[in-house]
């Protein structure tokens, strides 16, 4: 993503990704535009380019409720301790509506589905069909481990330690996932606990 930018911009890579960061820094809900091209439609492009069905990625009936009893208590839990956001991004209409809904998707569902979809064909490249696969507990791994990368300027120890609760949060709900085959108490329950997601929509509408 940030290689991109660079090319597009111009400029270095250090430049691009410092760029990126003050932008965002700036303006945070700007952030799921780049969530949105580069992680969330990339494999709903594949997925539809394949002729794949969606069933293979969770997008089924069953296990819809025993998905939905595992994954939301948490999440509720974790949503209700953390509580609302009290200012707001100062967004006008109807752009605090589109970047709230923006927000909403790409942090939610469609996170999700990115992960999902690395986590059902990296399981098929190595033929893995154990629950927990090797799939459901590497992919969160990686991918939660990955926050670390954003802390330019931040806390190293903090988005450690966050990027570690990420993947720890990611490798459970993979582990639901595999066990229910069904991936709406993941997308439901990550849209809830995503600061991103949830929070991130509330402030663009407050």
């Amino acid at each position: 993503m940030v290689l991109t930018l660079s090319l597009l911009w111009r400029v270095e890579f250090p430049d691009a990704l410092e760029r990126l960061y003050h932008i965002l820094l700036k303006e945070p809900y700007l952030a799921s535009y780049p969530e949105l091209v580069f992680i969330g439609i990339l494999p709903l492009i594949f997925t539809l380019v394949c002729g794949e069905n969606f069933a293979k990625y969770g997008f089924r009936r069953e296990g819809f409720w025993r998905s939905m009893l595992y994954s939301l208590p948490p999440a509720l839990l974790v949503a209700w301790l953390r509580g609302f956001p009290k200012r707001g991004y100062g967004l006008t209409l109807p752009w605090n509506f589109y970047y709230a809904v923006l927000n909403l998707v790409a942090y939610g569902p469609l996170e999700v589905f990115f992960v999902v979809w690395l986590i059902e064909n990296t399981d098929e490249y190595l033929g893995s069909e154990a629950i927990p696969s090797e799939g459901s507990m590497a992919v969160p791994m990686i991918f939660g481990l990955s926050h670390v990368l954003w802390a330019i300027h931040g806390d190293l120890v903090a988005a450690v330690v966050n990027a570690f609760m990420v993947s720890l949060v990611f490798v459970y709900f993979g582990v639901i996932y595999k066990y229910t085959r069904n991936i709406a108490g993941f997308m439901a329950a990550w849209t809830l606990m995503n600061r991103q997601s949830l929070l991130s929509a509330i402030q663009c509408l407050v």
